[in-house]
């Protein structure tokens, strides 16, 4: 699936000071009751109190916090509606239609390996659900997966033929495959089913953008917003294809819409200060894009915006202050965002750039909340003719992985084991995948290694990082920023022309 603008990955830092107030007083209210009991306990042990025992003060039930989380996202804040619907999931933990509420939003917001790690537990409830695999199909495809969100929303419309939702996330999937006559019959019958269906009316102008057809693709996110009005991603969209459209004044009208809805959306503030700077107002561009990175110190494209602002007032130090985080942390999302790890057999005469041979082993990765945290993942048999069994663990920050499995069987003559990150690219293009695989006598196998340079943040924070080197006269700095950069296109004149200048 081609990268969108609005599918951040790092968690933004935010306050909830309306319900997070009220658990306070609950929590305050419990402590001074059992403060007064123990107090008279410990003064009057034998003799009963004649006054009477004061109730203690009652705490939000769950119920309290979706009301609060479906008013919030009514308001168009969503950020505030995920909190709150992750405390109510916190209480009850057994609701599927919060799992799949927080998928949902998790995925348009940024974060879809956590919305995938909610559309999981809603399938594993309730695996009935055609919703549920309709939003973890969509899940899958927003993390790069099309061919795997096809089979999932296929398996939603069994389920259900009348789910208009199902159709929209497959139709999705389909232009995202590149499989353009299905996703427009697909959209069709959502559109049937649902004509004022905010998501089928998104994935209909979604649909036309990667046909081409920006002016059309506006007015679909249009109609969309004229049914919810405070939907953020919507205004996201129509920035960047009035932004593919080089009218940058719609664009930045649209950005600012959607600060004005949330002021503390840093998508939103980012692409307006973005589009401030192409406008020509540095100024207002750093005044937005500073005020972003303050509400998420980890926003990968905020600090390669203000590496590029910098960049362009010749402040050269402050621009690779901020192209160095651009692109460790754009290197971590990507790696934060593999889904699966593949074990199959391949020719021991040459491994291709991606997975050709029998599929013996796969561990689904699980992603933790905070983004530090290592991914995990336990294998499983991926046909039932093995019992391959253990452990994959997979640091996105330095790429680091360690391998421990059981169960292996020795290789067919010919081949060998490799396994496969997905989908996690090297700056080429190519599938990142393990050096060969040897499984000991008994069986067990360990493996560790690192994936090096992946693919993620742009070709543009790797040459204005060299450019930016070179013209302070490091050039020996520059160097490795011009490889990587030559790895991802070996034809790109910036690159090309900042080596011949270090030369």
């Amino acid at each position: 699936m081609h990268v969108k603008s609005e599918r951040e990955l790092f968690r933004r830092r935010r306050r909830f000071p309306w319900f997070r107030t009220l658990l306070i007083l609950g929590v305050l209210g419990a402590a001074a009751t059992y403060g007064y009991r123990a107090l008279r306990d410990f003064v009057e042990p034998f003799t009963p109190s004649a006054a009477p025992t004061p109730q203690p003060t009652p705490t939000p039930s769950a119920a309290v916090y979706v009301s609060a989380g479906e008013d919030a996202y009514f308001r168009g804040a969503v950020f505030e509606a995920i909190a709150a619907y992750e405390q109510a999931l916190d209480m009850e933990p057994n609701q599927t239609d919060l799992y799949l509420e927080l998928a949902r939003l998790l995925t348009y917001y940024g974060q879809p390996e956590r919305g995938l790690e909610m559309a999981r537990q809603a399938v594993l409830r309730q695996p009935e659900s055609a919703r549920a695999w309709a939003i973890l199909g969509m899940t899958y495809d927003w993390l790069g997966l099309p061919q795997r969100a096809i089979a999932y929303c296929e398996r939603a419309v069994e389920l259900d033929p009348t789910l208009p939702e199902a159709y929209a996330f497959l139709a999705e999937a389909y232009i995202d495959a590149g499989q353009w006559y299905a996703a427009n019959e697909t959209i069709a019958r959502a559109a049937e089913l649902a004509p004022d269906n905010v998501d089928v009316l998104r994935n209909q102008a979604y649909v036309l953008e990667n046909q081409g057809n920006y002016s059309g693709a506006i007015a679909g996110y249009r109609e969309a917003l004229a049914r919810h009005e405070t939907q953020v991603h919507l205004y996201l969209a129509i920035g960047r294809n009035a932004g593919a459209l080089g009218n940058l004044t719609v664009a930045r009208n649209a950005y600012a819409d959607a600060v004005e809805i949330d002021p503390f959306n840093v998508v939103a503030l980012d692409q307006l200060g973005w589009s401030h700077l192409l406008l020509g107002d540095y100024d207002s561009a750093r005044q937005y894009l500073v005020e972003a990175l303050d509400l998420d110190p980890d926003a990968i494209d905020v600090y390669g915006h203000l590496g590029t602002l910098y960049f362009h007032q010749r402040n050269y130090e402050d621009a690779l202050d901020m192209f160095g985080p651009a692109l460790t942390y754009g290197e971590a999302r990507s790696r934060r965002r593999t889904v699966l790890f593949s074990i199959t057999t391949e020719d021991a005469n040459g491994v291709g750039g991606a997975p050709e041979g029998r599929e013996v082993a796969v561990a689904a990765f699980v992603h933790p909340s905070a983004i530090e945290s290592p991914l995990r993942g336990e294998f499983r048999a991926a046909d039932g003719t093995t019992g391959v069994r253990g452990m994959i663990r997979f640091d996105p920050v330095s790429g680091r992985y360690q391998l421990d499995a059981g169960g292996v069987p020795p290789a067919p003559s010919g081949k060998v084991y490799i396994g496969w990150f997905l989908p996690l690219y090297t700056p080429e293009g190519w599938v990142v995948r393990t050096d060969p695989i040897f499984p000991a006598p008994d069986g067990n196998a360990q493996l560790s290694g690192s994936t090096g340079v992946v693919k993620g943040p742009p070709i543009e924070y790797y040459y204005s990082t060299a450019l930016s080197h070179y013209l302070l006269d490091q050039c020996d700095e520059a160097l490795p920023a011009i490889e990587i950069a030559l790895r991802i296109d070996p034809e790109d004149e910036n690159a090309l022309q900042t080596r011949e200048l270090c030369r």
